[in-house]
């Protein structure tokens, strides 16, 4: 198997964390790629171009951050990283984490493009988001623990993407999250998939 990431890809990070969690790393070779390149080795497995991508031993091209870890839970069902269909709170919280990690990353794209041509309000909305979540998260912080679950990893990732989004300055008004999160990343498969500076 391959897995194609970018070292700053909060999505590919959630990937290449699962695949540590689950000790599947000797079976996949790890193929850091530059996206929006013309000539780039990923588009030719997946016309998206996007990461990150799997290409799994059976041929198949798995893209999309939750398929490729619910595919790799599936190579190590004994380690439980995926909620269950039975446990409501993680399946909730898995999908408020995927929808935050969604709009923080549109706000980073948005902060990347030139300010004249910024929608300011792409960036009012997606800010708005963020703060209503990490209100949410504030509040069940007390229910998240150490357990590396898709849920946690992906508000780790990100949260990771503060040092790209200093406008957030999410830390004094969460300080239950932030304690939580910083234990959190002390994880060895956290530390290994640390975004670039």
């Amino acid at each position: 198997m391959k897995l194609f990431y970018t070292p700053n890809s909060p999505y590919a990070r959630i990937a290449r964390v699962t695949a540590l969690e689950l000790g599947l790393c000797d079976r996949i070779a790890m193929q850091k790629v530059t996206v929006r390149d013309p000539d780039s080795e990923l588009l030719n497995y997946n016309p998206t171009g996007k990461v990150p991508t799997l290409a799994t031993d059976d041929g198949f091209i798995l893209s999309e951050t939750r398929i490729i870890c619910v595919y790799l839970n599936q190579l190590n069902p004994e380690i439980k990283l995926v909620a269950d269909i039975s446990d409501g709170f993680l399946q909730q919280l898995e999908g408020t984490a995927g929808g935050f990690i969604d709009g923080i990353a549109v706000w980073v794209r948005e902060l990347r493009r030139s300010s004249s041509e910024q929608s300011s309000g792409v960036i009012k909305l997606e800010r708005s988001r963020a703060l209503r979540i990490l209100d949410y998260f504030e509040k069940i912080s007390d229910k998240f623990d150490q357990t590396p679950m898709l849920a946690h990893i992906t508000i780790a990732s990100a949260l990771g993407l503060e040092s790209r989004l200093p406008e957030l300055q999410w830390r004094l008004s969460y300080p239950k999250l932030a304690q939580w999160y910083d234990e959190f990343s002390r994880q060895p498969s956290l530390q290994a998939t640390k975004p670039d500076s």
